[in-house]
């Protein structure tokens, strides 16, 4: 027992602080209905404003923790529920991706200001010894951590239970209208929720960050480890949400004991929360989950009003193009390739998210599952190339349904959380094995994924393999646009529209939902293979989980402005091409992304009505200008002046 008490002390400290991130994620998602996947990146950029202040400008660490967590943390709860309000009648998915858009924005800013290296966190706190527990000395920062957790669960809850505002905030969630009814805004209420939310948030980043350091990428992964402890509160109960993080601090840190020198099982802590996440969800029934904001979970797919034939020439306009790219763009042509690949993967999880409006957030997963798959088959086994490739989809699709075997009673922001677990768990255990890329000596790994040759034929070069690439995009975009326009297809939209209409077509909802996860992962892994080929070898790191939230919220970005085919190619080109002719830091594409996915998930769900504006602003401009015109008339001086400001036909018509 003395061996496992370090490590029981260290989680309950470490889960103390996963409960306080818990209790403001639960705060806010009981009141608005959103769950904030930006939660963590929130408490990072309170930690960085605490660095900023006490370590590089010598303030005093309480001056700096009140002006980080009174000032900071209240600023961006306005902030964050003035943008959110407007998404609340939208769809999960659009509010989904306008929480990622928010966490790719504050983390490419934190990137672009402190640079992309960690810094050094000293603990400000005092580090002193209070008392021995069996040997094991517990210090001041230690009682410190746990007592602001413990102080801040019980003050939330006495302010629940005896203001008014407290007592709203029940209501807020359960019926807004009828809240009104009695007098009470639910706006301030909200809003209140959020200031706390984000304050706890805040307060969160500058405790825990003497231990991780300040690095924006795991400060922002604090929402993970509090995935766990809302899970366990069942994403409204405060008091089981704040034990639940004790309960995941404990169980991470006895997995790090236990298997911390063991690989692939060494990534295994990390994605604790998310096993506690997972398995209470399948345990947990439906109708006990909290209802989430989202008036639906279709996904809205833009509809061409070109003519046939105009749509046809555009094809082949667009075919033409990508035949002779190799002889115009140089250099860039593996750029291109990858584009090409990239845009199969945005194919299969547009066909997934807005085809039959379901939410992924494993993609770059199951990408990586086909290229292991790829490397192990046709690079280690010498199995035929193309065959490799189509065996690599089929495992992958293999993998697809087999995600949504659990996933079937899951939805929404739960179904999301369900396949971000899953893509972590691959990330962090299973892509380091021997079984996908072979790191069984902590080496790193890796697989090869070799060129194609087709008898005689062969791909090596960079011109020949990006027309091998194009073969299969053509032949994936017609297998999609073929199943789009079957009746797999109906069945898919009909899912998204309304699961109950599904059922009188003949085909259940759970089975039409592991054909869309099959089929998407399908040509995900089609896309991994291809990847592999293009450099040549992938590692364990090559497809991380992060990687997901990204493409979801490019491919809305490029779903706010084109439909089902070209918002994949769309995609690919904002995410490959078009970075590679701007002189952009990761850093600025990251920020940039995250504000367009922001304002595409307004756009791509109709919220901002781009026609009524373009009407509203045209009839506002020939307004002015009559008045304008009529002005410059009366005066002698302005008479010519307004002719010649009147077109030429408005003039001969005055004189007639």
């Amino acid at each position: 027992m003395s061996d496992w008490l370090p490590f029981i002390i260290i989680g309950t400290v470490t889960g103390s602080l996963y409960g306080l991130a818990g209790l403001g994620l639960v705060l806010t998602y009981r009141t608005s209905g959103v769950f904030n996947l930006a939660h963590g990146a929130l408490a990072a950029a309170s930690a960085y404003v605490f660095y900023s202040l006490h370590f590089t400008m010598g303030w005093a660490w309480p001056l700096a923790a009140l002006v980080s967590v009174g000032v900071f943390g209240p600023i961006a709860g306005l902030i964050a529920e003035r943008l959110f309000r407007s998404l609340v009648a939208t769809r999960q998915a659009t509010i989904t991706v306008s929480t990622i858009g928010l966490l790719l924005l504050i983390q490419g800013f934190l990137y672009w200001r402190y640079g992309p290296l960690q810094l050094r966190f000293p603990e400000f706190l005092p580090t002193s010894e209070v008392f021995n527990l069996s040997s094991v000395s517990v210090s001041w920062v230690q009682i410190i951590n746990v007592a602001v957790g413990v102080g801040s669960f019980l003050g939330l809850v006495l302010f629940l239970k005896a203001t008014r505002v407290g007592k709203a905030t029940t209501a807020v969630v359960a019926d807004p209208a009828l809240l009104s009814l009695t007098g009470m805004n639910p706006v301030p209420v909200r809003r209140a929720s959020w200031v706390i939310g984000c304050s706890f948030a805040a307060l969160t980043g500058i405790l825990i960050a003497p231990t991780l350091g300040a690095d924006a990428f795991l400060l922002s992964a604090l929402v993970v480890q509090a995935f766990g402890a809302v899970a366990i509160g069942r994403f409204s109960s405060l008091g089981w949400t704040y034990a639940g993080g004790i309960v995941v601090g404990i169980l991470a840190a006895l997995a790090q004991k236990q298997f911390g020198a063991t690989p692939p099982w060494n990534g295994l802590p990390s994605v604790v929360p998310f096993i506690v996440l997972i398995v209470v969800m399948l345990a947990t029934p439906s109708r006990k989950l909290p209802k989430g904001a989202g008036r639906f979970t279709g996904a809205v797919m833009r509809q061409s009003s070109l003519p046939p034939r105009v749509r046809a020439v555009l094809v082949l306009a667009a075919a033409g193009a990508l035949i002779a790219v190799p002889s115009v763009v140089g250099a860039r042509l593996p750029v291109y390739t990858s584009a090409l690949i990239f845009s199969i993967l945005f194919l299969s999880l547009s066909t997934l998210t807005r085809l039959s409006g379901q939410i992924s957030l494993a993609h770059a997963a199951f990408a990586g599952v086909g290229a292991a798959t790829f490397g192990h088959l046709v690079g280690n086994s010498g199995w035929p190339w193309l065959v490799g490739l189509v065996a690599a989809g089929l495992v992958t699709g293999a993998v697809g349904a087999l995600l949504a075997l659990p996933a079937m009673r899951l939805s929404g922001i739960y179904l999301a959380l369900a396949t971000f677990g899953f893509s972590l768990l691959m990330d962090n255990v299973l892509f380091n094995s021997s079984l996908l890329f072979g790191a069984v000596s902590g080496t790193g790994g890796g697989v090869r994924g070799p060129r194609p040759q087709f008898g005689p034929i062969s791909a090596d070069s960079a011109h020949d393999f990006y027309f091998v690439v194009l073969a299969v995009v053509a032949v994936s975009c017609l297998m999609l646009l073929g199943m789009r326009r079957a009746q797999l297809g109906r069945f898919f939209r009909a899912m998204a529209d309304s699961p109950t209409a599904l059922t009188t077509m003949g085909l259940g909802v759970n089975v039409t939902r592991l054909i869309a996860f099959a089929v998407s992962a399908f040509f995900a892994g089609i896309a991994g293979a291809l990847y592999i080929v293009l450099i040549g070898t992938a590692t364990p790191v090559s497809f991380p989980a992060t990687n997901s939230l990204l493409y979801l919220a490019v491919l809305t970005v490029a779903g706010a402005m084109a439909g089902y085919l070209t918002s994949g190619f769309l995609a690919a080109a904002l995410l490959v091409v078009i970075p590679s002719y701007v002189s952009l830091t990761p850093e600025v594409q990251s920020m940039l992304f995250g504000v367009v996915a922001v304002a595409a998930a307004l756009i791509s769900d109709g919220r901002v009505d781009w026609a009524g504006l373009k009407t509203r602003f045209g009839a506002r401009l020939e307004s002015a200008t009559r008045a304008s015109t009529a002005l410059r008339v009366r005066s002698p001086l302005g008479a010519r002046r307004a002719d010649e400001a009147l077109p030429a036909h408005a003039v001969e018509g005055a004189a007639l």
